[in-house]
């Protein structure tokens, strides 16, 4: 087991890389309990409105508090500071632990965005520098994530994963060069490992890119602002490539096992070695593991059905109120509580109904995670897998297959619309029930994907599996085209963002100042 030595040893050497160290005579940032409590609330309040994966909710955090700070002036250490401040608040990092010194770190990194910002509009005009300003946020939000909290143990079960795909599958392209195909293995591990988002994605290849910008900006930032277009669409290109599903779908199952063989060093990483010499002992740990993460798996989906039930009535219950019933009461003169009860109450009823019927896996998938690791740590690489691009088509194939989808995916609307307007639907609260359907079925299936997630089994293909699929999957690519661009103009989160979280961080501020200052005078009569 000599990969697993190898591992385990690279991982003490990230572990170490890792750790905040605290300089003699340093002072840590401390922010104040009461003030900290209120915030921690209100971004619990906010994740309900804005519903995304725990994984991002500090990185989405920083984004922001950015776009709130980031043209308030060249001051780059008072924002570096507040950010800081506002992310302990909220209880993204942890109170008393980080040293002043990031805050100059982070300082700098805010200066090289806002350099790449001001260079951008001064070449290209106001209009292109506004345009890129959430990309450049979010690639500014990642390398402040990245720089407060140091990821170096999640890079060595990143490389350790593109190894051991790299291995074990190829590519079947004529049209991709070996760089690319590289490229592409390596965001689809990002995406399944590590659940990279476009953000994300969108760093991670920026520095793989172009290492200057992390290194030394200041010799790249001129071409950056010059090709700023050119390098943008390019990522882009790479994100969106026709191969990357195939090799997601293809990488998810071994990620899995990568994560629960991760769980399992860190249990007692200083004690880890000895997983090496004791194949049982690894593999009781292994279904140790796999059992705490069936558990945590149903704790964590508790939470992500309660937040999207709340999510979905609150939104449905306000847009009732707003929208719908002065619609059908004052315009259209046809108020039915019949409609307006079943769109209030159905939403959030199919999720709980979703809900009951996700299962954790069985036994046998533990049986075949314990020899899917093993086979991992013992270089058992077997038939190389070939990932080949998707089927080329005629025209009149394409033209014939997508009239047929077509079709297919407006009879299960047409079936809802003629029954919702037999029980005396307006035009309004059909609408509102096909979109919060759709919207409460991609919610499902993502929360169900979650789920699945853990099951490295194949799955078994049936006529019913196959049928519900047929008729499910035209709201759920709606429910996902709803919720890509409701998110864009979701009025709540411009409520929230603007209307209460900025007045709200600026009281808490001023709490916490005059506190200090209070503090400051108790002081002196010692």
């Amino acid at each position: 087991m000599q990969k697993l030595v190898n591992l385990i040893e690279g991982l003490v050497v990230a572990d170490q890389k890792d750790q905040i160290v605290k300089k003699e005579g340093e002072e840590l940032i401390r922010v104040n309990i009461m003030t900290s409590a209120i915030a921690f609330m209100y971004e619990k309040i906010r994740t309900i409105v804005d519903y995304k994966e725990e994984h991002l909710l500090r990185k989405s955090a920083i984004f922001r508090i950015l776009k709130r700070r980031f043209l308030g002036g060249s001051d780059f250490y008072k924002i570096s500071e507040r950010v800081i401040r506002e992310l302990i608040s909220a209880r993204y990092l942890e109170n008393n632990k980080i040293p002043e010194t990031k805050v100059i770190e982070v300082a700098q990194v805010i200066e090289k965005y806002d350099l790449l910002y001001s260079g951008v509009n001064e070449q290209k005009g106001l209009t292109a520098a506004l345009e890129l300003y959430d990309w450049i946020l979010g690639l500014a939000s990642c390398e402040i994530e990245e720089t407060l909290v140091p990821a170096n143990k999640e890079k060595v079960f990143i490389r350790f994963m593109y190894n051991e795909i790299k291995a074990r599958m190829e590519i079947v392209s004529s049209k991709m060069s070996d760089e690319e195909k590289n490229l592409q293995i390596f965001i689809a591990v990002n995406r399944s490992l590590i659940k990279s988002d476009k953000q994300m994605l969108d760093y991670i290849i920026l520095k793989l890119w172009y290492p200057e910008w992390k290194n030394d900006y200041r010799i790249f930032l001129p071409k950056f602002i010059d090709e700023v277009y050119k390098i943008k669409n390019e990522i882009n290109k790479q994100i969106n490539h026709k191969m990357a599903n195939r090799l997601l779908q293809y990488c998810r199952r071994y990620a899995m096992m990568i994560i629960i063989l991760r769980d399992v060093i860190y249990q007692d990483l200083k004690s880890a070695a000895k997983l090496a010499d004791d194949p049982k002992f690894l593999e009781s740990k292994i279904r140790e593991v796999c059992q705490e993460k069936y558990n945590e798996t149903k704790r964590r989906l508790k939470t992500q059905i309660g937040r999207a039930i709340i999510y979905v009535f609150i939104t449905k219950m306000l847009l009732a109120m707003v929208v719908e019933i002065p619609f059908d009461y004052y315009l259209l003169n046809t108020f039915s509580w019949l409609a307006i009860s079943v769109n209030i109450s159905f939403p959030p009823l199919l999720m709980i109904f979703i809900a009951s019927t996700i299962r954790t896996p069985s036994e046998k998938n533990t049986q075949a995670m314990i020899g899917g690791i093993e086979d991992l740590i013992n270089d058992k690489i077997g038939e190389t897998q070939y990932i080949r691009e998707p089927k080329k088509r005629s025209w009149f194939t394409k033209i014939l297959f997508n009239l047929v989808y077509l079709i297919t995916f407006l009879i299960p609307f047409v079936l809802i619309i003629y029954f919702l307007r037999k029980i005396n639907f307006s035009i309004l609260s059909i609408l509102l029930f096909l979109a919060f359907l759709s919207i409460v079925s991609f919610f499902g299936v993502r929360i169900r994907n979650s789920a699945r997630e853990l099951v490295i089994l194949k799955k078994r293909e049936n006529i019913l599996g196959e049928l519900f699929d047929f008729l499910t999957l035209p709201f759920i690519r709606l429910g996902r085209w709803l919720s890509l661009n409701f998110s864009k103009v979701n009025i709540f989160v411009f409520i929230f963002d603007f209307l209460i979280e900025a007045p709200l961080k600026i009281i808490l501020q001023s709490i916490e100042e005059w506190l200090a200052f209070f503090k400051e005078k108790k002081e002196d009569l010692y």
